[in-house]
């Protein structure tokens, strides 16, 4: 059977009923228009097709004069006009739409995909609210035959609907928290005379679980690399937690007493405040951090079971920095060493995720393809340039996530 666009009559005129206006703001509030099909939709269009067998099924998006198919199934195109189509008339009437015989229904008739290929006789249509409750789109079921649905039936599309429902709530929930994320991360890298710095994290998934940071306290530079163990929503969350703990001891710890708080202390008592929460969620963070005295260039870190930190020197040759302490998250009563190491001009620190590691292979030798990389580009915002290329080619399954800072040759 050939398919065909969905039934139209006439343009439709721009909305004036403010209802509308809203309907369509909460449609582009979703940012699914003209968006690639994907498989959560595909699953419950396919499932469709089966249940009510019938050649087309479909996930229609409906905005000021398109008809969207996110997903369809027997429809081999992605846009059509809306214009009078079953679509509309689903979105006006705001409930179940049943047309047992659309030759026979005189607002459908002589519409080309009933009238022609692919001959559409059966349709049925639900409602899909997005945002605000607001009707966005509909999921659509169309036949070649007459037929009609019997009240069980009707309450299989509704609650099939209801399903679509939440992936599209997903799609916002997932867009406010991506944004909320970002936000979180340091938008711009501190200006330090005599250092240059850069930081990148890209989540495999909408939002995940890896923070990097990068600030001044105290007219000295602090560096952070932590990765919540898990991915998605739930380590998101946590992120923000370890990231807010992590800045508020840092913080804290030159307002308590006069002198340096060693960076090992500074991971204890982040594990002491996180521990009850990471236990709970049976969870863990790997984390190396760090405090650069500028005038020295001497880096005092701490490294809590992450292990991923190198060291480019300008004289050649590029060392694995220590980290043989536990993640935080595990003990109560582990404490973490301090180490030390001095950047000399031309010196590179950089720290990363295992993300980056996965994308080279996952295996041991990926560190010395990392370790070539940092020789590569010894400048920070070339070498995450070169991180995040690496990144998009692989589309890795775990975020990645560096920070570099370089002391520049002479200073």
């Amino acid at each position: 059977m050939t398919a065909a666009p969905v039934p139209t009559d006439a343009r439709v005129p721009a909305p004036a009923d403010p209802a509308e206006v809203r309907r369509l703001r909460a449609l582009e509030q979703l940012q699914l228009l003209g968006t690639d099909r994907e498989e959560r939709f595909d699953r419950i269009t396919r499932l469709a097709q089966r249940v009510f067998d019938v050649p087309i099924a479909t996930l229609t998006l409906v905005d000021e004069d398109s008809l969207w198919f996110k997903s369809a199934q027997g429809m081999p195109i992605d846009r059509a006009d809306r214009q009078a189509s079953f679509c509309d008339r689903t979105v006006a009437l705001g409930g179940t739409h049943v047309v047992p015989d659309a030759l026979a229904d005189l607002r459908f008739a002589s519409s080309p995909a009933v009238a022609g290929p692919p001959h559409v006789r059966f349709y049925a249509g639900q409602p899909l609210a997005g945002p605000g409750g607001l009707t966005v789109g509909t999921l659509c079921l169309f036949d070649v035959r007459p037929r009609t649905l019997d009240a069980g039936e009707v309450a299989l599309l509704q609650e099939l609907a209801r399903w679509t429902e939440q992936e599209l709530a997903h799609s916002v929930e997932m867009d406010r928290a991506r944004e909320v994320q970002q936000a979180l991360l340091p938008q711009h890298p501190p200006e330090l005379p005599g250092y240059r710095v850069a930081g990148s994290c890209q989540p495999a998934f909408a939002v995940g679980g890896d923070l990097f940071d990068h600030d001044l306290v105290d007219g000295e530079l602090v560096l952070s690399v932590a990765d919540v163990m898990g991915k998605g929503a739930g380590a998101a969350i946590l992120m923000a937690t370890v990231r807010a703990v992590l800045r508020t001891t840092v913080r804290d710890a030159g307002r308590a007493r006069a002198g340096r708080r060693p960076e090992g202390d500074v991971l204890t008592a982040t594990n002491r405040t996180l521990l009850p929460d990471l236990q709970r969620t049976g969870s863990f963070v790997t984390a190396f951090h760090a405090r650069l005295e500028a005038a020295t260039g001497r880096v005092r870190y701490g490294d809590a079971g992450h292990g991923l930190s190198l060291v480019r020197r300008a004289a050649g040759g590029v060392e694995r920095l220590a980290g043989e302490d536990l993640p935080l998250g595990i003990d109560a009563d582990q404490t973490w060493t301090e180490h030390e190491l001095v950047l000399e001009p031309g010196d590179t620190l950089f720290s990363f995720s295992d993300g980056l590691f996965d994308v080279l292979g996952g295996t041991y030798e990926a560190l010395a393809d990392v370790a070539r990389l940092l020789e590569a580009h010894p400048e920070p915002d070339d070498l995450l340039r070169a991180v995040r290329a690496l990144a998009s080619a692989a589309a890795p399954l775990d975020d990645v996530t560096a920070v570099a800072v370089r002391r520049v040759p002479g200073s």
